[in-house]
């Protein structure tokens, strides 16, 4: 992996020190600002059975697990557009249907998104995928870095998981 992303900036929004880890080894700045690679990591959700959610915590979840991850794509894209340079966007951490009806209506949106923007930017060189997993460990790091990669670049819209060791 050295080298993967070097001369790239990331900013990986959320808490993930595997993407972190192996986005520095693989050669990427870690940025605050302008940024080559956009990562959004989603915090762990509530689990609550849907007969027990309650319209704010429904909307919640809905702001958490899309409407945020939509809104810093969308300026993610504009600045690169802006600049005349394409870009990565990577979701990470969805939530899945153990976790509630809620967590799975965002993933299930969140899925489409992914294609949605992976195709509609294509043209702009602007790259997007989604990691489907509860994982925070290396194999999450690899794979992240991976798709943020010149070694991905025709790699956009996809959805992948990591399976969890139980």
């Amino acid at each position: 992996m050295n080298g993967w992303l070097a001369g790239k900036r990331a900013k990986i929004e959320g808490d993930s020190p595997a993407i972190a880890k192996a986005f520095e080894a693989a050669g990427a700045t870690l940025a605050e600002g302008e940024a080559d690679i956009w990562v959004h990591v989603a915090p762990p959700p509530e689990i609550k059975p849907a007969h027990e959610l309650t319209h704010a915590e429904w909307r919640a979840s809905m702001d958490v697990g899309l409407d945020r991850r939509f809104l810093g794509a969308r300026d993610f894209a504009a600045a690169c557009c802006a600049h005349g340079r394409g870009g990565a966007i990577l979701f990470i951490g969805a939530p899945e249907q153990r976790f509630g009806a809620d967590q799975a209506a965002a993933a299930g949106a969140l899925g489409n998104l992914t294609k949605t923007l992976g195709v509609e930017w294509a043209r702009d060189g602007i790259r997007v995928n989604s990691i489907l997993t509860h994982e925070t460990g290396e194999t999450l790091g690899r794979l992240a870095a991976y798709l943020a990669s010149d070694y991905a670049a025709y790699v956009t819209g996809a959805v992948m998981g990591i399976a969890l060791d139980d």
